[in-house]
């Protein structure tokens, strides 16, 4: 008598993946590929630093945060104002709330928390320095290979400077943000609210 060996493996116990619906779907898939042109885009030097320029802007984090918040206050506050579900003095005051988180955050996070941050960050990852902290936040068994590529280096420098923010953050909320809102909630409430004639 022979005795079969029982598989228990998952990957065996499902359908067989080639059926006709899964052959038919891949063979539409690749004719929509196919279907697409192939295009080069050439760049000349002049662009491809350009970008590279505005790339290198906006990944440092305290204009990124500044990038946020400008979008923000440009879409959220009239969200906010234009929400008919509440009446006229709600939306007044919730567009004034809206409008004051969007600068508490945002000027706290920019000017308080990540510009100085990055700053700090730039001081002790600094290759060329010879101060006893200018090479204090730099991986020592990286160091071959970010002063072969100086995109590494910017990319780790970004990358540290937000984990480090985020921390800050925790504690910048609850001693600054959160007294900066209300202050100019109650700001914007006065200069906006509608007086009884």
């Amino acid at each position: 008598m022979n005795i079969q060996p029982i598989n228990n493996s998952i990957s065996m116990q499902g359908k067989p993946n080639n059926s006709f619906w899964n052959s038919v779907k891949r063979r539409v898939s690749q004719k929509a590929i196919d279907a697409i042109p192939q295009h080069t885009v050439k760049e000349s030097a002049k662009k491809i630093e350009a970008w590279e320029q505005i790339d290198g802007f906006m990944s440092r984090p305290a204009e990124n945060r500044g990038i946020m918040g400008v979008t923000a206050l440009l879409t959220q506050p009239a969200i906010d104002y234009h929400n008919h579900k509440v009446d006229k003095e709600t939306r007044r005051v919730s567009r004034n709330r809206t409008i004051a988180k969007i600068l508490a955050g945002t000027g706290v996070g920019m000017f308080v928390v990540r510009g100085p941050i990055y700053k700090a960050i730039l001081a002790m990852t600094n290759m060329n320095g010879n101060s006893k902290l200018s090479k204090a936040l730099l991986p020592k068994k990286f160091l071959n290979e970010i002063a072969q590529n100086p995109k590494f280096l910017k990319n780790y420098r970004s990358a540290l400077a937000m984990s480090i923010a985020l921390g800050a953050m925790c504690f910048t909320n609850f001693a600054f943000d959160a007294p900066l809102t209300a202050f100019l909630t109650n700001y914007l409430n006065e200069k906006t609210e509608v007086k009884d004639e």
